[in-house]
C-alpha cells in the first residue's frame, strides 16, 4: 500500500493511471467529493461501467460483484463507496477481505471520515498495489492556493493580501472557503477590479470599523468577558461557527508553540521560527504566560472535540458549542 496526498493523485489520474483500490479518507470531506468528481472529468466513463454508492444504505456484496464484473468496452470499471465508516461488522469483514485481494480490471474508490476516537481498520488491510490518499486538513498555504484557484477558474482576480486575510479569518476548512468563494463571486459580478482585503474584511462578516482579530486576540490574553461579546458578535453577524473555531484554535496552538519555543531557548531566531514578526511574538510570549502547557494542550484537544461535532450530524446548536468553548478555554481552569 502506498500513500499518496490528493496533489500526487490528480498527477496520477492525469496520466491515466488507476489502482485497484483507492482508500480516500481525512477530514477534508468536500475535497474527497471533488477528486471524485475529477476521476469522472478525466476517465469520462460510460455510465455502464461507474457507479457510486452510499455505504449505509447499498448491498455491499452487490456492489463487488459489480467491481468483480468485466468492464464493457473499456479496461476498468469504476465503483465509489461513501462513507465506509457506516459499514456493520459483517458488510464490513467482507469488503476488508476484498480490499487484500482486489480484482485488477475494477478501480473501487472508498471514502471515509473515520471519527478519530476509533481504530480504522481499512489501511492495514489495502493491497500492495492500493493507495491511501490522504485528505487531512489544509496548511495556511495550502488553504490560500486553494482558494486562489477557485476564484481564477469563477473568473475572480485577488489581491495576495487579500486571500491571506480570508484563510487568517475563515481558517483552511473547504467547504466554508468553497462557500465564501461563491460569495465572493457574486459580489465580484459585474466589477472590473480586483478583490481586495477590504472586501475580504466586508464579505467575512465585519463592518469596516470592527476588528476582524478581536475573538482571536482576546482568546490569546485570556480575556474570558472580550472573548465572549466578539463570538456573540460574530455569530449575530452571520459568521460561520467553524470559522469562529479555527481563529480560537489558531490563537491556541500559536500560543503553545511561543511557550515550547521559549522554553527551549531559541533565543533571538525563535519568532521566525514561530512565523511572526519579533513584536508578534513578544506579544505572544506575554499572553502564553497567561497559560500553563497543560491548558492549552487541553484547549487544543477540545478545539478538536468541537470540530468533530460541528462536522457531525450532531443535533447541538453550533453556535452553543462555539461559546461554550471559548468560555472554557479563557474562563476555565
Amino acid at each position: 500500500m502506498q500513500t499518496l496526498t490528493p496533489k500526487t493523485l490528480a498527477d496520477e489520474w492525469a496520466k491515466k493511471t488507476t489502482r485497484p483500490v483507492y482508500y480516500l479518507c481525512g477530514e477534508e470531506t468536500a475535497l474527497k467529493d471533488a477528486a471524485l468528481k475529477r476521476l469522472e472529468s478525466i476517465f469520462r466513463p460510460e455510465s455502464f461501467n461507474f457507479s457510486v454508492r452510499d455505504a449505509e444504505t447499498t448491498d455491499i456484496a452487490q456492489a463487488l460483484d459489480e467491481a468483480q464484473t468485466a468492464p464493457m468496452l473499456a479496461e476498468v470499471r469504476f465503483v465509489a463507496i461513501k462513507r465506509v465508516e457506516k459499514l456493520r461488522k459483517e458488510p464490513l469483514k467482507t469488503l476488508l477481505a476484498y480490499i487484500e485481494n482486489p480484482c485488477p480490471s475494477a478501480c473501487l474508490l472508498l471514502l471515509s471520515d473515520w471519527p478519530r476516537e476509533k481504530a480504522d481498520p481499512f489501511p492495514a488491510a489495502l493491497s500492495a498495489g492500493s493507495a491511501l490518499v490522504n485528505f487531512a486538513p489544509m496548511a495556511h498555504q495550502q488553504a490560500v492556493e486553494h482558494m486562489n484557484s477557485v476564484l481564477l477558474t469563477k473568473g475572480v482576480r485577488t489581491d495576495g493580501e487579500a486571500l491571506e486575510l480570508l484563510i487568517e479569518l475563515l481558517g483552511t476548512d473547504s467547504v466554508t472557503l468553497d462557500g465564501e468563494a461563491e460569495k465572493i463571486t457574486l459580489y465580484m459580478h459585474g466589477l472590473n477590479r480586483v478583490f481586495s482585503p477590504e472586501d475580504a474584511i466586508a464579505l467575512a462578516g465585519f463592518a469596516r470599523a470592527q476588528n476582524p482579530f478581536e475573538l482571536s486576540n482576546a482568546v490569546a490574553g485570556r480575556r474570558a468577558g472580550d472573548a465572549a461579546r466578539a463570538a456573540e458578535d460574530m455569530l449575530a453577524a452571520g459568521t460561520e461557527p467553524l470559522a469562529l473555531l479555527s481563529q480560537v484554535s489558531r490563537s491556541v496552538e500559536r500560543l503553545l508553540k511561543v511557550r515550547r519555543l521559549a522554553a527551549a531557548g531559541e533565543g533571538p531566531a525563535a519568532c521566525y521560527q514561530a512565523g511572526m514578526s519579533p513584536g508578534q511574538y513578544h506579544a505572544a510570549q506575554r499572553d502564553a504566560a497567561a497559560y500553563s502547557e497543560d491548558k492549552l494542550l487541553r484547549s487544543l484537544r477540545r478545539c478538536l472535540e468541537a470540530e468533530e461535532l460541528l462536522k457531525s450530524s450532531s443535533k447541538r446548536d453550533p453556535g452553543l458549542i462555539v461559546r461554550q468553548l471559548v468560555q472554557e478555554i479563557t474562563a476555565g481552569k
